[in-house]
């Protein structure tokens, strides 16, 4: 008989009779959950984010068209990843559902189709990655970037299967919510990248900084298996069958397809950015590839609070507690967006000495700088709808989300985008510039989409009970 996984520590603290202060207590109770779940989730993240500011920085002596060309292939490699690899974020919803109502067996159940859904994406994605430089080609980048960057690309597929094994094991613990393991898995591979950065690109170029990401990979995910296989706890294969179960299946990929198409979209929009301003030249490009990558730290650490506010919605939402979902989506954003104010003002305030860790040309600190001022507009913005997406994702409402993605990156960003950098001459802080219109309309319309489903009275319950579809036994 499999043994019940324990149950997320739910026992309130001493509560005053008072409304108002027992509402506080409970919410102040929330903010600490959240954060004791989000922290290490934003240190794993971080952690990722890490790998590619390696990678930037240790290339960066190489030139502008290696840095550059770095910077396009991580571009359309993350794009990739992010819209195959979402997929697998649809296990978290089914998992923190299942633990918070107490069902250890069908978190495993959910873990092993998982895998076996990586082991199928990663089929399509490798393929992809190899014709990176065609791709590159088809977005109108000089034949030498291209070239550069679609070697590059080849040398990070091969590291496509173990990522993706890794991730489905990540959604596993983090939907139960433990999320230290994995963070420290992340640190782990960034030494193993930053060490094999160190010994091959002197011998390869930017070519070695592609395979030490993917050894990394395979490292992460030596230790992960090692990890789930020893620890009393996890247990993951434990009175589970491993043949492919159809109707379990479906529902991953009926929570997580939308989610992987919303992702593709929005780093499809910022690769694409990147392919637009490449279009000014490789000084523009690399110093895009610089501010982007400031962008994502501060964006990561973001998403990092947002997912542990996904899994707290989840897990109350399978324990039946709508004042416990409330609770933990206002936790979500008050955290977010607020540490996102604050970076807005350290990129406004200090953009010359950020810049300045990357690379001493004039040429890109004068780009970058002007790039920056932008990206300090759309923080808040970026930070409200990653918090609104994710308190959704947790109740598994992924495909309104997913529409709002269409319209507001691809519809309205992309043609604000083009016409103030081409038409008006704005250069690529035009480009940016239409990044933070395509931003501000999702983290609207995604708060109206928060308080509809989850917010309002008057609306259905998200998830009306947990219900365990048949077993894969």
């Amino acid at each position: 008989m499999p043994t019940a996984l324990k149950p997320v520590p739910s026992a309130r603290p001493h509560l005053p009779r008072s409304g108002r202060r027992r509402r506080g207590v409970l919410f102040t109770h929330e903010l600490r959950a959240l954060l004791r779940v989000a922290a290490p989730i934003i240190v794993s993240q971080l952690g990722q984010v890490a790998m590619t500011t390696a990678d930037t920085i240790m290339v960066g002596p190489l030139g502008a068209d290696a840095l550059a060309s770095a910077g396009l292939g991580s571009a359309l490699f993350v794009a990739l990843l992010m819209l195959f690899s979402g997929t697998l974020l649809g296990m978290t919803p089914l998992v923190s559902h299942a633990y918070g109502a107490g069902d250890s067996q069908r978190c495993r159940e959910v873990l092993v189709q998982g895998l076996w859904m990586a082991a199928a994406l990663s089929v399509p994605m490798t393929w992809l990655t190899l014709e990176g430089g065609a791709i590159a080609r088809l977005f109108g980048q000089k034949p030498e970037v291209a070239e550069l960057a679609g070697r590059y690309m080849a040398a990070l597929a091969p590291g496509i299967l173990p990522a993706l094994l890794f991730l489905a094991f990540r959604q596993y613990m983090e939907g139960m919510g433990i999320t230290t393991p994995a963070s420290v898995m992340t640190f782990l591979g960034l030494g193993a990248n930053i060490a094999g950065n160190a010994v091959l690109i002197p011998e390869m170029g930017v070519v070695g900084s592609g395979w030490a990401t993917t050894l990394s990979r395979w490292a992460m995910l030596a230790v992960m298996l090692l990890y789930v296989l020893v620890h009393p706890r996890l247990r993951p294969f434990e009175g589970v069958h491993w043949r492919p179960h159809g109707e379990l299946l479906r529902r991953i990929f009926a929570v997580g397809a939308p989610i992987g198409a919303q992702l593709g979209l929005e780093v499809g929009l910022i690769s694409f950015t990147a392919v637009m301003v490449g279009w000014f030249g490789p000084v523009e490009l690399a110093a895009h590839q610089i501010t982007i990558n400031l962008a994502s730290i501060t964006f990561m650490v973001a998403l990092g609070v947002s997912l542990a506010g996904s899994i707290r919605v989840g897990q109350h939402i399978g324990a039946g507690s709508r004042r416990g979902v409330h609770r933990a989506v206002l936790a979500t954003y008050l955290l977010v967006v607020g540490f996102m104010a604050v970076c807005a003002a350290t990129f406004a305030l200090a953009p010359h000495r950020l810049v300045g860790l990357y690379t001493s040309d004039p040429r890109i600190v004068r780009v970058a700088v002007s790039l920056l001022a932008v990206a300090a507009v759309f923080q808040v913005f970026d930070g409200s709808q990653v918090a609104g997406l994710c308190s959704l994702r947790g109740a598994a409402d992924t495909r309104v989300p997913m529409w709002v993605a269409v319209l507001g990156y691809w519809v309205i960003g992309v043609p604000v985008g083009y016409l103030l950098g081409f038409r008006a001459g704005l250069g690529p802080a035009g480009v940016w510039a239409g990044l933070s219109v395509a931003l501000a309309t999702v983290a609207i319309l995604l708060a109206w989409r928060v308080r509809r489903v989850l917010w309002s009275p008057a609306a259905p319950r998200p998830v009306t009970a947990y219900r365990a579809a048949p077993g894969t036994g």
